[in-house]
């Protein structure tokens, strides 16, 4: 069941993209149109070239001050996949990267996120500190010499 409602989701949002794209496509003509669909797909790589490059500097500082950058990447994450929409051709795709580049929803979308893994995904640290007693560990000293077979070389 659950594979039937993606596959209807992937055909109403292809038949959405088309219809979209041929209204659109009468109202200003089919030349401006493919200039514009161009255009934003050029405006989705420069987007993707640029957070790449601002991804990575901001990833350097919070990891320098001891942070864990997770706002970081996770902001990131929606401006690489905004870019990937408006690389691809039609306009429902670029409404929705606009919906992920633009900050108010963008950080709805981040609260979204986070509450969402908080609640289906489990985090489990190990710390340990030379305070504590390893009261259940057992040491295991062990060594070994590595001894080399002749009788099974080639000859």
């Amino acid at each position: 069941m659950p594979i039937l409602i993606f596959l209807l989701a992937i055909f109403f949002y292809i038949y959405a993209e088309i219809s979209l794209l041929v209204f659109i496509g009468s109202n200003l003509g089919v030349i401006p149109l493919i200039f514009l669909m161009i255009g934003i797909s050029v405006a989705g790589l420069w987007l993707i070239k640029l957070r790449g490059a601002f991804t990575l500097l901001a990833i350097r500082q919070q990891l320098s001050e001891g942070k864990i950058p997770t706002q970081a990447v996770i902001s990131s994450l929606f401006f690489a996949i905004a870019g990937v929409l408006l690389l691809i051709p039609g306009f429902l795709s670029d409404i929705l990267a606009i919906i992920l580049i633009l900050p108010p929803t963008r950080k709805l979308t981040e609260a979204y996120l986070f509450k969402f893994l908080k609640t289906k995904v489990n985090f489990a640290f190990f710390r340990s500190s030379p305070n504590q007693p390893h009261s259940q560990s057992t040491v295991f000293d062990a060594e070994f010499e590595k001894q080399q077979d002749s009788d099974k070389w080639i000859k």
